[in-house]
């Protein structure tokens, strides 16, 4: 049998094909391109050559214990923030949220938990909870005494904490302890004071303690609880981060225990709030749906809405509208209760003048004596106008009540002076 083929073409057809030297190519600049973006990348947003573990450990003890001064500023933040929510200042909070050292022993316990520094973490917990029970006492004392009982928008904004309160609070501890392990403290903490707003959901406790409000307590006191657990949970995530020193290293299986209660314990803690957004997420869908079909579908010629009422029990619409105008017919307006009920399964109550609704007149006495005391007080407005212009006049026509005195002292030879005005034409 005769083989054309030679040994050397069996080796050629057996070797890999020869690599393309234009994919080595791309190949190696996307490795020096990418080398230098993580270069790059690594430099710019490193944190651990700036951190002081050192200091900062140094100032988060410092600021735990509420004692003397700390404890006065404490008292002196609680006041003046039941001040600004009881008169619904919003400028008033922000001060008091600026001034309140609450959040030392929250940052120690965080503190505590990374560097696995126990006696620091009782003694956080021990000083959280005295700061906790002056606050309500005071908060609920001035409550209790202040003459304005009805609870303001400030005091109501409290009470319905959501997820966006979760992250809000997560990434305020971020930013404190960040800013906490820095030489320069600029105006980040600051900033966190007002994000986190501590102060504030305590006292709005406090109002709901005073007059029985059980709604307003344990709303606020769950959003103040969301506020600590997250800041405390971001200031233990940096303090690992960063590579603090520990105090004592725990055994593996006591430290994954621990990992496990304090995720358990977040997760107890973030539940209810995403509920809670969820819950206020689709009630402001449903409403804005609501007022979309009231706007298109209750239109009728010379006929105005003048007040629209949403509510929701168990989930369904109840919908109150007062008609001011034309009288709609009442097929019209069975048609479009029809409608609604088919769309919302809820129920649509249409007020109209004719009806004799009490609460309908009551509203056009309203409306008509906020007509007549706006039609009033234009009519002060033109006399205040006419007499300033008057008294102007009058006043250009004045004599200097000192003018004898001058010419007596500059003139001495003058006996007696009469003064008075020309009048022309």
């Amino acid at each position: 049998m005769n083989d054309n083929h030679t040994p050397s073409e069996d080796r050629v057809a057996g070797a890999a094909p020869p690599a393309n030297p234009t994919a080595r190519v791309l190949k190696s600049i996307w490795k020096q391109f990418s080398s230098v973006i993580t270069s790059f990348l690594g430099e710019r947003f490193s944190l651990l050559d700036f951190a002081q573990p050192e200091n900062t450990i140094e100032g988060i003890k410092k600021d735990v214990e509420f004692r003397g001064f700390a404890l006065w500023i404490l008292m002196f933040s609680i006041v003046i923030a039941s001040i600004g929510l009881n008169v619904n200042s919003t400028a008033v909070v922000i001060g008091a949220m600026l001034i309140s050292p609450l959040m030392g022993p929250i940052m120690g316990v965080g503190l505590s938990l990374g560097i696995n520094d126990f006696s620091l973490l009782k003694k956080s917990i021990k000083n959280l909870g005295v700061a906790v029970g002056i606050g309500l006492i005071v908060s609920a004392l001035y409550f209790a005494i202040s003459p304005i009982s009805t609870p303001s928008n400030e005091l109501f904004a409290r009470t319905n904490p959501t997820l966006l309160d979760v992250v809000v609070a997560f990434f305020g501890g971020l930013a404190g302890i960040l800013a906490g392990s820095r030489k320069e403290k600029s105006n980040v903490i600051p900033g966190v004071a007002i994000a986190t707003a501590l102060m504030p959901p305590l006292c709005t406790a406090g109002f709901g303690l005073a007059h029985g409000q059980w709604s307003y307590f344990f709303g606020a006191l769950y959003l103040f609880l969301i506020n600590s657990v997250l800041i405390a949970a971001a200031t233990t995530i940096v303090v690992r981060y960063l590579r603090f020193p520990m105090v004592s290293i725990m055994d593996p299986v006591r430290e994954k225990k621990t990992k496990r209660m304090f995720s358990i314990a977040l997760i107890v803690v973030i539940v209810p709030s995403i509920w809670i957004f969820y819950r206020t997420v689709t009630n402001t869908l449903a409403q804005t749906k609501v007022h979309n079909f009231v706007e298109e579908t209750v239109v009728y010629p010379g006929t105005e809405v003048v007040k629209e009422e949403i509510t929701f029990a168990g989930g369904l619409p109840k919908v109150n509208i007062v008609l001011f105008g034309e009288l709609i017919p009442e097929d019209l307006v069975a048609q479009w209760e029809s409608i609604f009920t088919d769309t919302f399964e809820g129920s649509l109550n249409i007020i109209q003048g004719d009806n004799g609704n009490e609460s309908l007149m009551e509203l056009s006495k309203l409306v008509n004596l906020y007509s007549e005391g706006r039609a009033e007080a234009k009519g002060y407005s033109d006399k205040i106008a006419a007499l300033e212009a008057e008294l102007s006049l009058l006043e250009g026509q004045l004599i200097p009540a000192n003018l004898a005195k001058e010419v007596q002292i500059n003139y001495p030879e003058v006996m007696a002076l009469s003064l008075g005005t020309l009048q022309s034409g």
